[in-house]
């Protein structure tokens, strides 16, 4: 089954707040999957560099919570390109990661696509090619939580800076660009702990989904 030129691969979205566990959930589902070696596409890899824009202009201007954040082209294009069965680049040019000079992968693909980031719901176009469409939900005073542990406890930020970009770009956006997304998920999942029940039970509706489209042909 794996590698088949005909089978279109499940691609399963994740979304959810900022902190909500996205990365971890998809590592989970990916690990629990390991047989079909999923692809994991982050959204953040996505993130424009803003480099038309002055150092001082840039600083005005540049957001994370924002669509206008992320290079939607070039991820509707990857992920086209993987539910077709061929091989993407990374980083994408125009992205933080090519400007930063990140070693250049290919990604090949799979019976399975796993996309997660807090904006994937935004676009339609991106919503249309996903069979399995997840919402994280966690509390929003875990999700603060988590994201100062992350950001200063486990990446050596500054507490004050975290705070401020808190303010200045989260608190505006999520209400207006992420939470409105739950609409459009087939599943909202609580994971304010782990939820085994969950990832079970979605691992188990991948399997066959996988097995349909492999019985189909």
């Amino acid at each position: 089954m794996q590698g088949d030129k005909h089978f279109t691969p499940v691609t399963v979205g994740i979304m959810g707040g900022s902190a909500s566990g996205k990365t971890t959930f998809a590592s989970a589902l990916a690990e629990q999957l390991s047989d079909f070696s999923p692809v994991v596409l982050n959204q953040d890899s996505y993130f424009r560099d803003w480099s038309e824009y002055s150092a001082a202009e840039r600083e005005r201007v540049i957001t994370a919570n924002h669509p206008d954040a992320v290079l939607w082209n070039a991820l509707i294009t990857d992920i086209k390109k993987l539910r077709s069965r061929n091989t993407i680049a990374v980083p994408t040019p125009g992205t933080r990661g090519a400007q930063r000079g990140d070693e250049k992968a290919s990604v090949q693909p799979s019976d399975v696509v796993i996309v997660e980031g807090h904006l994937i719901f935004w676009s339609e176009a991106l919503r249309d090619l996903m069979d399995i469409k997840l919402f994280l939900d966690v509390d929003a005073h875990e999700r603060v939580l988590r994201r100062m542990l992350r950001d200063v406890a486990q990446r050596g930020g500054d507490l004050e800076w975290a705070i401020n970009w808190y303010r200045r770009d989260v608190l505006p956006n999520f209400p207006v660009y992420t939470e409105p997304c739950k609409q459009y998920a087939d599943l909202v999942i609580p994971f304010q702990d782990e939820n085994p029940v969950a990832l079970h039970m979605l691992i188990a509706g991948i399997r066959a989904r996988i097995q349909e489209g492999a019985s189909s042909l």
